[in-house]
């Protein structure tokens, strides 16, 4: 039969807030560690992983990295790509800004538009490699 009450407010903590002790640590001045006193490592038995302590040296390698600073894309693109994106997307920004303005549009700018996106698109795919270079897989960054 289990020591538990329903009457309890947790196995973990009893009415007073304070922690129970756990099965097999014991309390204090049952045996269990005492104030002050570090616990066991986790190769020690009744050890565990918040015991763990890294050594000084693991901490300065993870003090010590700096990101790579990222490039931009578009500085060193072909300009053939640099055009099809402004084209597919200032067409595609004009697409959803234009039915809102107060201007009364031609009806052929919307197919217009449509055309610009779709002869965007059609220049990015052009500029996409056709042969694959090397003899990786393709799973290299």
């Amino acid at each position: 039969m289990s020591s538990y009450r329903d009457d309890e407010p947790s196995r973990v903590f009893g009415r007073g807030g304070r922690s129970r002790p756990m099965p097999g640590q014991g309390g204090p001045g049952q045996g269990g560690p005492a104030q002050g006193h570090r616990a066991p490592g986790p190769g020690v038995p009744g050890g565990g992983p918040r015991d763990y302590r890294a050594d000084d040296a693991a901490w300065d390698e993870i003090d010590d990295f700096e990101p790579p600073n990222p490039k931009n894309p578009l500085a060193g693109a072909k300009p053939a790509v640099v055009l099809g994106a402004v084209l597919s997307i200032g067409a595609i920004l004009a697409l959803i800004v234009v039915p809102f303005l107060p201007l009364n549009a031609p009806s052929w700018t919307v197919p217009a538009l449509i055309g610009v996106v779709l002869a965007g698109l059609v220049i990015l795919f052009l500029q996409m490699p056709r042969n694959r270079s090397g003899s990786g897989d393709g799973a290299q960054v």
